[in-house]
């Protein structure tokens, strides 16, 4: 387990936001149709109406300049005052052997920037804003990080494979956040996160690695897609240890920064089946007020969900001066992670 608290009299905040959604659709009626699952499994089990799906020109390292460019234009500030670019996909890149975060670095003119790719799973966004934090603290010359979470995951998803349904609500989109030093208002306290690597091999796309190369004389087109192996046995594992393990990174979380879950007012996080939430803010004694549900709308996008209800939350007015905010995910691998923000 991981965590890190800000050191005193430190404050790095999250000056801007901003996303890019498709505009293309998929209805939870047409996932039904294809796969032959009957549409309340989306509709009511995993809560599903419909998602956003990138045109086949829309590629992540684009999608994630428009999210970029409007969370530059939110702080306030211009692009060649930012020191640090942070990009977490959890899905495919445009190319491989290739980085995303110097293509937004040319994209949106921040010419002076150091870019990194980070690669956590659903968890990309929070260790993403984390890692920018602590390198915001070392370097006094760094004024500005932006970190930028985009993917396309509806390509991964293969509708003929029943035991793959949980992953039928992967969708694309891209969502962006400005760092600041010395910024007063939404603070960044503390991070907490924990790892299961037992989990690792049961969610995966098989060809492209080394183990099955794409050039592979044994090659399949459904080893292409995301596979899930052994979903009875993945969901046994689940309902041990899955909500022990966000439960802990939460209160970690909040430990570290010296509240408790009494203090959450609001809490975000990545977009599951709605069982799964449930199960959680029963867990924790929240409200449905608490928190942001965008499954319906908009499906699962990876690492992109919590900034995205986090920027959904702020235009919507519904997190005010003095709410303490809890971002929160879980990811493939398996990992689990919870940010606390403090809002001034």
């Amino acid at each position: 387990m991981v965590s890190s608290r800000d050191s005193k009299g430190s404050k790095i905040g999250i000056a801007g936001l901003g996303y890019y959604i498709p505009k293309s659709t998929i209805t939870s009626r047409e996932m039904a149709q294809w796969s032959g699952i009957p549409e309340s499994v989306f509709s009511e089990k995993i809560g599903i109406e419909r998602k956003h799906i990138a045109e086949p020109d829309e590629h992540p390292a684009e999608m994630g300049v428009r999210a970029a460019t409007r969370a530059i234009e939110n702080a306030g500030i211009a692009a060649d005052e930012i020191d640090i670019i942070a990009y977490g996909g959890l899905g495919f890149y445009d190319y491989n052997f290739w980085s995303p975060a110097a293509k937004i670095q040319d994209g949106i003119g921040a010419h002076s920037a150091y870019t990194f790719e980070i690669r956590n799973g659903c968890n990309g966004g929070n260790l993403g804003i984390t890692i920018c934090k602590e390198l915001l603290h070392g370097d006094p010359e760094k004024k500005y990080a932006l970190v930028v979470c985009s993917d396309k995951l509806s390509l991964a998803v293969n509708y003929a494979d029943k035991t793959a349904v949980s992953t039928f609500s992967f969708a694309d989109g891209a969502v962006a956040a400005v760092l600041k030093k010395n910024h007063p208002a939404n603070q960044l306290l503390s991070y907490a996160s924990i790892s299961d690597g037992s989990l690792s091999d049961y969610v995966k796309i098989p060809c492209g690695g080394t183990r099955l190369p794409l050039t592979g004389a044994h090659l399949r087109k459904e080893d292409c897609y995301l596979q899930v192996n052994d979903p009875e046995s993945l969901d046994t594992i689940f309902s041990r240890t899955y909500l022990k393990n966000y439960l802990m990174v939460i209160n970690n979380a909040l430990k570290n920064s010296g509240y408790t879950v009494e203090d959450i007012d609001h809490i975000f996080t990545n977009q599951v089946k709605r069982s799964i939430t449930d199960n959680l803010m029963g867990a924790l004694g929240l409200q449905e007020t608490q928190t942001m549900r965008t499954m319906k709308e908009y499906g699962h996008m990876g690492p992109v969900d919590t900034l995205f209800c986090l920027a959904l939350a702020q235009e919507e007015g519904r997190i005010k001066p003095g709410d303490l905010v809890v971002l929160a995910g879980s990811a493939i691998g398996f990992t689990w992670a919870a940010t606390v923000l403090k809002y001034r």
